[in-house]
């Protein structure tokens, strides 16, 4: 590192300049260069690398939140020194579920301090009260501006985790831009990330999101944290899926499901059964598929509307699932099984609020349409698997065992599934299997053409 002319340097990473810069070109922070005499510049950073097998993780790398569907989510609990932002749409319950963790982790662990930038203090009284989440190590601070924040935080270093609701709301007084902006967003959320990682304690910061359900702010926000959570579902629907998008410390296609209740959101330990509960017996245009979400089935329903078009102006509506891959299954049933949908409209829903998009969704799409169209009620006992090709071929799908015990545990008779899975199944599962090729072989078994 040339020196020879250097008095700058930057006080968060040491990378040295022969003149002040506002933002550091190694590091990316604001306002961090002071200006050095070349002692303390050629001084040696007391730092070194350490060997990977000599980290020792122990017990407690991981706290538990009291909330199995949450735990499960992150990848078994809480990973200390972690910074995870939890998004979701306006009352859609992240700030319920947040202050029910910060009571049951305050409770077991220790100190939580809940930083509240939208409420008062006693209306997070109020709404803990209702909870029943109100715990004497639960401590709330109701600030807006992050250097008082921080105060705090050095003031009282006791803390096990920490909360902000929401980091939209937080400013930096330093920095002259308003609150929410990318300056603002990526400035404290560096300051947490190092804080955390220094302190080994967890950070929790619920982000709003925008019209379309991305999560609001910079996109750097979502690469700077360790985990990021969404929770998916209607306001007006009590189901909540807590999915997660991004996760270091385990997997990203876990999901958590809760159902929004008067006492906040209580854990659905089989939402299997409870999706499948009010489907209604003996309507056409409704099957169920097993879905596998991260490391666990849930059997959904897909429904599906054929009716005629308004004024010849067809329409292709989806809920919760792809509505590109339901053009391309329309187009596969109107060249390969002649049916002429050009004039129909085409609605499909899942039940529950619930979104999925693998291929083993595609036979049941098509045999919900199909069942729609004819005004045929499948059986109850029935359900479907399978990937669709543009050919029409039924394709083999993954982890159909799994698929087959879920189904077997709720009482499910017989399943369609694809031929090449069928060859492939080592052992017998105990429920009837009928193994298809293609489309037509479908058409033919549900409508004995």
């Amino acid at each position: 590192m040339a020196t020879e002319k250097s008095n700058y340097i930057c006080k968060e990473c040491g990378f040295v300049s022969p003149k002040w810069m506002g933002r550091c070109s190694n590091c990316g922070a604001w306002n961090s260069f002071i200006e050095k005499n070349e002692d303390i510049i050629n001084k040696e950073f007391d730092i070194k690398p350490l060997s990977l097998s000599k980290i020792e993780i122990t017990s407690h790398t991981r706290f538990l939140s009291g909330i199995d569907e949450l735990d499960r989510v992150l990848g078994g609990g809480i990973v200390a020194g972690s910074l995870i932002l939890l998004g979701g749409a306006p009352g859609i319950g992240k700030s319920t579920l947040i202050l029910q963790v910060a009571s049951l982790f305050s409770n077991r662990y220790g100190n939580v301090l809940y930083v509240s930038g939208e409420e008062s203090a006693r209306q997070i009284k109020m709404r803990a009260e209702r909870l029943n989440s109100v715990s004497d190590n639960l401590m709330v601070l109701a600030e807006t501006n992050y250097s008082k924040i921080s105060y705090v935080l050095k003031k009282n270093p006791g803390y096990r985790l920490i909360i902000l609701d929401s980091i939209q709301t937080i400013y930096q007084p330093k920095l002259d831009s308003s609150p929410g902006s990318i300056n603002q967003v990526k400035e404290i959320s560096n300051d947490l990330l190092k804080y955390a990682k220094r302190n080994e304690i967890s950070v929790v910061m619920i982000g709003h999101v925008t019209k379309e359900g991305n999560i609001a702010g910079p996109r750097v926000l979502e690469h700077i944290v360790d985990t990021v959570l969404q929770f998916e579902g209607d306001s007006n629907n009590y189901f909540r899926i807590l999915r997660s998008i991004k996760n270091r410390f385990g997997s990203s296609n876990e999901i958590g499901v809760f159902r929004m209740g008067s006492k906040g959101m209580k854990e659905v330990k089989n939402p299997s059964q409870l999706f499948l509960a009010e489907r209604p017996e003996g309507a056409a245009g409704s099957v169920i598929v097993p879905v596998i979400e991260g490391s666990r089935t849930i059997l959904i329903e897909v429904q599906a509307l054929v009716s005629g078009a308004a004024f010849g102006n067809s329409r292709r509506i989806t809920m919760g699932l792809d509505s590109k891959r339901l053009s391309i299954l329309l187009a596969v049933l109107e060249k390969k099984a002649g049916l002429n949908l050009q004039n129909m409209d085409v609605q499909l829903n899942i039940t529950g609020g619930l979104k999925a998009n693998e291929p083993a969704l595609d036979l049941a799409m098509i045999t919900a349409i199909l069942s729609s169209y004819r005004e045929y009620a499948l059986p109850p006992d029935l359900a479907v698997i399978g990937e669709v090709g543009l050919a029409g071929e039924v394709r083999a799908v993954s982890q159909l065992e799994k698929r087959l015990a879920e189904l077997i545990k709720l009482n499910f008779k017989r399943v369609i599934i694809p031929k090449g899975n069928k060859n492939k199944l080592k052992k017998k599962m105990g429920i009837n299997l009928k193994g298809i090729s293609d489309i037509r072989q479908l058409i033919s078994f549900l409508f004995k053409e």
